[in-house]
């Protein structure tokens, strides 16, 4: 009565694998299981959460009188997070990293990289420098309180104090400073600074790595420039000094002829009054032994007279007178009576 008017398919489809068919005990078995795991995989669902390892939790309540987020961290491992009431929002705990670098080759999924930090120098040579900072989170509840779930931080925190922070330092060096010792100290005071304004936001710095330094194209022909004009600069500067210090040897040597002709002139001086002196001295010296000699001989002549005066002055007298005949005779003398008889000598001439 009902059947179809269509004729029956020339080809039925054929299965290789044949299924066993169902027995009642497996079934009821099955039910079983799944009176069993249903109910714990839905505890499961609602009941725990499972924080991985190297991330950190906090745990947010949507109601009650704890409403709001908990300052309480959640460590790693399964931990309770009742379905509709509260969540466990998760941060990692390792080491991030953020590059600054134009090199696509340095890309990568595991850390965010932008553009290089283009430095202005002292000198006025734009050198683009490759920056790694590294950082973790050290507090999230600072860290959510500020910026909130997600990696805001990232903007608000790494890139906003980085960027200037690097500029400030690196921008106080020449450009060929770069690879001396300065570059050191002034990465040393812009970890101290970066590290202070991460602490103010909850974040640790762990180290910044400055690794690549790219020079504009004209740098080394406005280098060689400008250290030809430097030279020629310190050349003007040596030269005009070595004029100075001409100047101020002639000057040193006039001062100095200057001085030895004065001191000459006060030596001859002083040798000329010593000479003076001298002389004077001895002039008196000459003329007091002449005074003594000359009042000497007269108080001999004096006291001769005052003998010629005395007993026996005659006969001194006739003494004197025959030495003076005797010295007046010219020729021989032959003596034929006393020569000491003066009276006879005398007699006779």
């Amino acid at each position: 009565m009902f059947e179809s008017a269509a004729p029956a398919p020339r080809f039925k489809p054929s299965f290789p694998i044949k299924l066993p068919p169902l027995r009642g005990g497996f079934v009821r078995f099955l039910l079983r299981v799944s009176v069993i795991l249903v109910p714990l995989v839905l505890l499961r669902a609602c009941l725990i959460t499972y924080v991985p390892l190297d991330q950190i939790g906090l745990r947010q309540v949507s109601f009650g009188m704890n409403k709001g987020l908990q300052k309480e961290l959640v460590q790693p491992g399964y931990r309770r997070a009742i379905s509709g009431y509260e969540t466990i929002r998760t941060f990692p705990r390792n080491i991030q990293a953020i590059e600054f670098t134009n090199d696509e080759t340095e890309r990568g999924a595991d850390h965010r990289t932008v553009a290089a930090i283009n430095v202005p120098t002292v000198d006025g040579y734009p050198v683009a420098v490759d920056v790694t900072v590294l950082y973790r989170i050290a507090d999230p509840f600072l860290v959510t309180s500020k910026f909130g779930f997600g990696r805001g931080y990232e903007d608000n925190v790494v890139m906003r104090f980085t960027d200037p922070a690097i500029k400030q330092h690196l921008g106080e060096l020449r450009a060929e400073e770069f690879y001396r010792d300065q570059r050191i100290a002034k990465v040393h005071d812009l970890k101290k600074e970066l590290a202070e304004k991460f602490r103010q936001n909850g974040l640790e710095l762990a180290d910044v790595l400055i690794r690549q330094y790219d020079y504009p194209d004209t740098f080394q022909q406005l280098t060689e420039q400008k250290k030809i004009q430097d030279q020629s600069v310190l050349t003007n500067r040596a030269l005009a000094k070595q004029a100075e210090v001409d100047t101020r040897l002639k000057q040193t040597a006039a001062e100095g002829q200057n001085s030895i002709n004065v001191r000459s002139a006060e030596f001859q001086a002083q040798i000329t009054g010593l000479n003076a002196q001298r002389d004077f001295y001895e002039r008196s010296k000459h003329a007091e032994a002449d005074l003594l000699v000359k009042s000497a001989e007269a108080q001999g002549t004096e006291d001769i007279n005052r003998a010629m005066e005395g007993a026996g002055s005659d006969k001194l007298l006739r003494l004197r007178k025959g030495l003076a005949i005797l010295n007046g005779i010219k020729g021989p003398i032959y003596i034929s009576e006393d020569p000491t008889d003066i009276g006879k000598l005398t007699a006779k001439h």
